[in-house]
């Protein structure tokens, strides 16, 4: 393997693995190469990217596992579509999905959001979001590894 993350035990209970590996993240890519999720990130204050960060790292580590005030999905409305919650002065709520290519090892951040008084901001980023993953599913080299911002 190239490119992703590296293998080691998980540190959470995980029964439904077999492997207990971390989980490998990925970010979707537009037609022309453009990573969306890294130029979101990169907006960020220092504070919300740190908390994003921790938050990546904590999903790489258990996976489905994390606490629902931490991962919820998915969506409704939105099949597959999950979103991590981040808190803080601004609600980060970055949209990914299992898979799409193997749902037991990997998940696909395909659109960074807000939400904004239980609002989605970008009001389409959850159909955006369907919309990537049915990309991705097409064809994937519509995403790479996950781009760490600092």
């Amino acid at each position: 393997r190239t490119g992703g993350a590296s293998r080691r035990p998980a540190r959470s209970n995980e029964g439904d693995r077999d492997d207990a590996m971390t989980w490998t993240l990925y970010d979707y890519i537009d037609g022309q190469g453009n990573n969306d999720f890294v130029a979101w990130s990169k907006d960020l204050q220092k504070p919300e990217l740190a908390k994003l960060n921790r938050r990546l790292k904590a999903l790489e580590d258990n996976g489905p596992a994390l606490a629902p005030q931490m991962l919820a999905g998915p969506l409704t409305g939105y099949p597959h579509i999950w979103k991590l919650k981040i808190n803080g002065k601004i609600a980060l709520r970055p949209l990914l999905c299992k898979g799409p290519l193997n749902n037991e090892i990997e998940f696909t951040l395909l659109k960074g959001a807000f939400e904004v008084g239980y609002q989605w901001q970008p009001a389409s980023a959850p159909g955006e979001a369907v919309n990537r993953r049915d990309i991705v599913l097409r064809d994937a080299k519509r995403r790479t590894p996950h781009v760490k911002v600092l």
